[in-house]
């Protein structure tokens, strides 16, 4: 009974946190990363096989390989949209899917290492009422994907009595979580030495998990590699090359841009995964073997993120890439309050207290990704309200400008941001409409500026606006009406 109940439990808080990610996907905010385009790959790729060109079809997949399994697996979504109609809600919705799967393998990966069902069901608590593993979900970007495959790895990797099949899917889930996002490297790589290194009792056991595993990676690999040469492209040389590209932000970050992400992220909540971690940590004396391995798993992805950043400068640190430790911290935070609980009478007692503070500082954290308006979302609005008004969807790209006119109206920061912008001229006219860009939302700060391009954009706190122009204003002698750009693009 008390079983049945529990899995209840998991169940409501899955269906909830599906919920959520459904809510606010069907608010909007799809392609608002420049980096969500890659979708567009799948989209191509169905469109041309139901055209009968399957062949150009395949070589449309590989013409840019960075994220392959993503944009295959997004065929999926991308072929309903074929036979239904073109929607950014749907793919996003079915991506959601995986950011919910992520939290079912917190718990089950809990559970498989040792934990007791109420230690595993916190995790499960823990892992939900994160940010981190909640926001990314509403776009169409492959990290919640990729954590699928990397958790998929891990719980391959803790089979108490390791078979061929273990081995080799641990090997498998570990190449597909690093294909599906390659900034993930380091979680696929955990994977692999949790399975290898962990209760071997000799040297041929760790030996024979090893070549497996390294089977079950490579194997995929070579085929892939076989396919995109045929496509008449070099996966290896694409890879490295993609590799030099992320440079956008500050290597000396590497190290603190963890700490001051997370903090922006999930508050208070950080603070306390952090102490309950830590006290797991301490209170085990190093005997408990479970709980070393996720302090080690968690260091382990921060030196991968610290080492090639700030002493090798090969790419920068973003958030996207720090929150590959928040799995592993969960778990290692429920065992932490679990230990609390055991050791001290007032345990239990503040243990509840504990998890009402973080549901209710979850709700702070959520509603503030929640009150986002993006600039598609805010131009559809204004074209619903103005139909006089016609704004085109290449003015919200990199590279276009902050200010445009069209009909007698302007509209101010409707776009996305490759720098932090300069300050507008002030416009002379009626505001009608505005809402702050959603690059106020800082967590999205720490996807590739700096330190100061942060503090910049903290101090100008762009807003997207849209005004009816004083007629004085429109004058020709105006030197800011006369040099506007228009908002429909092919028009001066």
């Amino acid at each position: 009974m008390l079983k049945s109940s529990r899995s209840r439990l998991v169940a409501f808080i899955l269906f909830i946190s599906l919920a959520l990610r459904w809510g606010l996907i069907l608010k909007g905010g799809q392609y608002f990363f420049s980096d969500e385009e890659r979708y567009e790959t799948s989209r191509t790729f169905a469109k041309l096989v139901l055209e009968g060109s399957p062949g150009e079809a395949f070589s449309q997949l590989f013409i840019a390989p960075e994220h392959l399994g993503f944009k295959i697996i997004g065929l999926i979504p991308a072929f309903i949209e074929q036979f239904t109609r073109a929607s950014l809600a749907l793919p996003a919705l079915f991506f959601s899917l995986f950011s919910a799967l992520n939290l079912y393998l917190i718990y089950r990966i809990a559970r498989r290492a040792g934990a007791a069902e109420k230690e595993s069901l916190t995790a499960l608590i823990l892992a939900a009422v994160s940010m981190s593993l909640l926001y990314f979900s509403r776009h169409l970007l492959p990290y919640d994907t990729a954590l699928t495959f990397g958790l998929l790895g891990v719980y391959s990797a803790l089979d108490e009595k390791p078979t061929f099949n273990s081995s080799f899917a641990c090997g498998g889930w570990s190449f597909t979580c690093f294909i599906t996002y390659n900034g993930y490297w380091s979680l696929a790589g955990i994977a692999i030495l949790i399975h290898i290194l962990r209760g071997n009792k000799n040297f041929g056991d760790l030996t024979r998990k090893g070549l497996i595993t390294a089977t079950g990676f490579i194997l995929p690999a070579i085929l892939l590699f076989l396919l995109a040469s045929f496509a008449g492209t070099n996966l290896i040389a694409d890879y490295r090359a993609f590799s030099a590209t992320v440079s956008q932000g500050s290597f000396d970050e590497g190290w603190s841009l963890p700490f001051e992400y997370f903090w922006h992220a999930e508050h208070w909540l950080i603070i306390l995964l952090i102490l309950l971690s830590t006290y797991a940590i301490f209170s085990s004396r190093g005997k408990d073997k479970t709980i070393n391995l996720w302090a080690s798993a968690v260091i382990f992805i921060y030196l991968c993120l610290l080492i090639p950043s700030v002493l090798l400068h090969q790419f920068v640190v973003y958030g996207r890439l720090a929150r590959q430790m928040i799995p592993f911290l969960v778990i290692l935070s429920a065992s932490g309050l679990e230990n609390f609980m055991q050791e001290f009478s007032f345990g239990t007692k503040l243990a509840k207290i504990l998890l009402a503070v973080v549901i209710v500082q979850a709700a702070w954290n959520y509603q503030a990704s929640y009150a986002l308006t993006y600039p598609r979302e805010f131009a559809q609005k204004v074209q619903a309200e103005y139909p006089g008004f016609t704004f085109s969807e290449k003015r919200m790209t990199f590279g276009a400008p902050t200010l445009c006119q069209n009909s007698g109206y302007i509209a101010e920061y409707v776009k996305r941001f490759e720098v932090p912008p300069e300050p507008n001229p002030p416009i002379d006219g009626q505001l009608l409409l505005s809402a702050p860009h959603p690059d106020n939302f800082l967590p999205y700060q720490y996807e590739g500026y700096t330190y100061e391009q942060r503090q910049y954009l903290r101090e100008l706190k762009p807003e997207m606006r849209f005004y009816k122009a004083d007629a004085k204003f429109m004058s020709d002698s105006n030197p800011i009406w006369k040099t506007m750009k228009s908002c429909l693009v092919g028009e001066n």
